[in-house]
């Protein structure tokens, strides 16, 4: 459950909130980090209604299985109600005066939480208490540690944003807040931890509240605050993204700036099969040519631009691999080998209107990667090459020359 609020009236707009709770959607629902369903991610943005916000979070909470995990996130303004300290999660039209007019009571967010079946539950707030204008939100009020207290749930994990009597940062020209900028940031890269600290396969948020807190801590923001009871703060919570996967099919990898070799430097590469008896990829970012003379014609118009043979490296260079992706809700069609979800491979004897309808982009490739086993994993380990955040899409861009260079930029 991801709430968002940032079309405030009466206090400061938080245009971040909305971006937070969209890309936060995206990255729980990404594969390659979580995988929760479409169905099971509900996102709430700028609620008139406290009742709203309410019955959503008991709806969630009844939905969500006991060995589920159930995780409410809030991004908005936090206020105070000064008669009893209780903290308040800002709505829309809240006025910081009486916040307890149009603002959610933190006991209604407990209460729903405390009621689920899970026995893993856990509770972002990226909030302060008061509504500050410009580039801050928050103000002096009860502290971080009293509210944690006073919103704590048995075996729930509670992570609230800043310490005591200190404001939340949204600085003016980030797309996030400061808060969530940091762990949307640690969940896309992964955490990789200094030698000899193993590589954690996941990220508990124990892992995620020191990590971002020393990222906070470099850039002279406030501290996050962790409370956890039953071992909460050891729930993981995502795939580490850093971490090699047990199965890397399907995944984009691009090359370190450092890294030099004649195959991989510079490059981006898409793994087609991974196994215990190693790997097998192709190059997508060199194209080649144009298309021989014997490639079949009618396949032509479903490739996708620039319609090129790709080298996709330096073995088997006797055939073609077709590098399919399929529209989605297609059943899979005669000759199509998934790779991952739409993504794969498709052979090309039949003819292709048996498949132009199920096809959405297909490009070709001449030549394959291939590395023995632990090679790729061993590659990932010493930060050679890098999995991409992004999605299989990145095979298909219309300009392949750029990848390696704009993969660089958006770490």
């Amino acid at each position: 459950m991801l709430i968002g609020v940032a079309a405030y009236r009466r206090l400061a707009p938080l245009p971040a909130a909305r971006r937070n709770v969209t890309d936060l959607r995206d990255l729980l629902r990404s594969e390659d980090l979580w995988g929760v369903p479409e169905e099971n991610v509900h996102v709430l943005t700028d609620p008139e209604d406290p009742a709203e916000v309410s019955r959503a979070i008991r709806r969630a909470a009844a939905a969500t299985e006991r060995d589920g995990l159930l995780l409410v996130y809030f991004a908005g303004h936090g206020l105070v109600d000064a008669d009893d300290d209780n903290l308040i999660l800002g709505l829309p039209g809240c006025d910081a005066e009486v916040p307890y007019e149009r603002g959610v009571p933190y006991e209604w967010i407990r209460r729903a939480v405390a009621d689920t079946r899970a026995r893993r539950r856990v509770v972002i707030l990226d909030c302060c208490y008061s509504g500050r204008a410009g580039a801050e939100m928050g103000g002096d009020s009860t502290g971080t540690d009293a509210v944690a207290d006073k919103a704590e749930t048995d075996g729930t994990c509670l992570l609230v944003s800043a310490p005591a009597n200190r404001p939340a940062m949204a600085p003016r020209d980030e797309a996030y807040t400061a808060f969530t900028g940091e762990l949307i940031r640690l969940l896309r890269d992964g955490l990789r931890p200094p030698p000899p600290e193993a590589m954690p396969p996941a990220l508990t948020v124990h892992a995620i509240w020191r990590t971002v807190r020393r990222a906070m801590l470099r850039r002279g923001y406030e501290r996050p605050e962790l409370r956890a009871r039953d071992a909460g703060g050891e729930i993981s919570l995502v795939h580490n993204a850093a971490a090699p996967r047990h199965n890397l099919a399907g995944s984009v990898l691009y090359a370190a700036p450092w890294f030099v070799d004649d195959d991989l430097g510079q490059r981006v590469v898409l793994v087609l099969r991974h196994n215990q008896t190693g790997a097998l990829g192709v190059c997508i970012t060199r194209p080649e040519g144009d298309l021989p003379a014997d490639f079949p014609a009618s396949w032509r118009p479903l490739l996708r631009n620039p319609v090129m043979l790709f080298h996709g490296g330096p073995v088997a260079q006797d055939g073609y691999i077709v590098v399919t992706l399929l529209r989605a809700g297609v059943p899979k069609p005669l000759r199509f080998t998934p790779v991952r979800d739409r993504l794969g491979t498709m052979h090309l004897s039949g003819t292709p209107e048996d498949v132009s309808e199920s096809v959405d982009a297909m490009r070709v490739f001449i030549g394959y990667l291939g590395w023995r086993s632990g090679e790729l994993e061993e590659y990932l380990d010493r930060g050679a090459l890098i999995a991409s955040r992004h999605t299989s899409r990145q095979v298909f861009t219309e300009r392949p020359g750029e990848l390696w260079q704009s993969l660089q930029a958006g770490r």
